[in-house]
């Protein structure tokens, strides 16, 4: 039981809604996730004390006041009334950030002017980045009004992202290019996502050291390269499709040939490696540093030696403006119905994934039908949804047993080859006696 500071409200567990996979493949710690029915409000004065200074990312879909008809959530206040709602929750959700957590409020036109305002000045404008989503099509029912009228339809809304130490160190995902070069047909195995990381990190600081050098060989020594066929049916899918590969770019590459000179370095440096390396580094005479597989033919005169890793040359930063994520045929993601309410699993999966990293800590205030805690599960991050609606017992429930049962295979559950595992816990907010 957690009880606020003011003593008015408490969070009373109610074990028999709880959820738990038949198998544990994420281990103990995500197992402590939840659910919370009640205002945020009160519930987040009540995890005031628990959870401060320990939430890497905060995602919040507040009703956007537009004084439109929406199932299940009031949408229509005073403009003065509705900021001020918002701020005292702001100022709780900040306290519980980490100190290089983030903060993602979506919003469209009708309040995003005096929200970014409100954020700028509690919070710094300095700390804040506006994105623009697409999450809309200019076809339909809706756009016979537009043309009759003569109006612009609305198709896109924002992500206001505040940095509780500002906007750095973040990891968005890479968005492919139209087309996909078969070249790069080979996956770097033996590899963490973190290491190729620090490689490359490493291959583009020119003012790089011998240290570094000596790094970038450890990283590459156990390296070994398969056919992208053979480790994506490995993972359980029959062909890779465009999104398989880029979601895997990072670590997919391709051969190519260097320079003469290039080669006379990897031959002799070749030569003092142990027998087992699979990959090491050579730095050119202007002082570029290439990674070669050690299993090149030493006696061609150019062999394909070099690797070239996919994210650098197909695939793009998605920057400031998000126009690739489909926002069409949502009703089917989760095996739930959120009409006007439901946010893609793509969205937060690249929301979650440019901002925190496996086991943090994601937490979702409005949390309607349950998107953020879905995606946060199948990506392995821990997770909290406060929801004040019916919805949270006719929607996220019954979505979030589905992901844990591995029977959600909607939305991104294929991209993260998602099997099942975990359980959380459920809690009522109810005044404290």
């Amino acid at each position: 039981m957690t009880i606020s500071p003011d003593n008015t409200f408490r969070l009373v567990e109610d074990t028999s809604l709880a959820w738990t996979a038949p198998t544990l493949p994420l281990g103990p710690a995500f197992f402590g996730n939840r659910i919370i029915f009640g205002d945020n409000l009160p519930v987040l004065k009540a995890l005031s004390e628990e959870y401060a200074n320990s939430i890497q990312c905060v995602y919040l879909d507040p009703p956007y006041n537009t004084g439109n008809a929406i199932p299940l959530y009031p949408d229509g206040s005073d403009h003065h009334q509705w900021l001020e709602a918002l701020k005292h929750r702001l100022e709780l959700l900040w306290a519980l950030l980490c100190e290089d957590g983030f903060l993602a409020i979506q919003i469209d036109d009708n309040e995003f002017a005096r929200l970014y305002l409100l954020l700028a000045d509690m919070m710094g404008e300095q700390n804040l980045k506006t994105i623009c989503v697409k999450m809309a099509e200019p076809t339909g029912f809706k756009m016979v009004h537009v043309i009759t009228q003569g109006n612009l339809p609305r198709l896109k809304e924002y992500i206001i992202l505040v940095g509780k130490s500002g906007i750095r160190n973040l990891h968005p995902e890479r968005i492919a290019k139209a087309t996909w070069d078969p070249e790069y047909r080979w996956v770097v195995c033996q590899a963490s996502r973190q290491a190729i990381r620090r490689l490359k990190a490493i291959l583009a600081n020119p003012d790089r050291t011998a240290d570094d050098i000596q790094q970038a060989d450890a990283i590459c020594r156990p390296f070994s390269l398969e056919p992208v066929t053979t480790v994506c049916q490995r993972e359980g899918r029959s062909h890779p499709t465009r999104e398989w590969l880029a979601e895997n770019a990072w670590r997919i590459v391709r051969t190519c040939s260097t320079s003469a000179t290039a080669k006379k370095r990897a031959d002799q440096k070749r030569a003092t490696l142990p027998p087992q390396t699979g990959a090491f580094s050579v730095e050119t005479v202007q002082r570029r540093l290439y990674i070669v597989t050690a299993h090149y033919n030493m006696h061609s005169a150019q062999p394909r030696m070099r690797l070239l890793f996919a994210d650098d040359y197909l695939t793009l930063h998605p920057g400031d403006f998000w126009a690739d994520i489909k926002t069409t045929s949502l009703g089917e993601e989760g095996g739930v119905t959120f009409i006007k309410g439901k946010k893609p699993e793509a969205l937060l999966k690249r929301i979650i994934g440019m901002t925190t990293q496996p086991g943090d800590w994601v937490l979702d205030a409005y949390a309607g039908s349950g998107t953020t805690g879905a995606v946060a599960h199948k990506m392995g991050r821990q997770w909290m949804l406060i929801e004040n609606g019916p919805q949270c017992n006719t929607h996220i429930l019954p979505r979030l047993r589905a992901v844990i049962d591995g029977t959600d295979q909607t939305g991104a559950s294929k991209h993260l080859n998602w099997k099942g595992g975990g359980g959380f816990r459920y809690f009522r907010l109810t005044p404290a006696a």
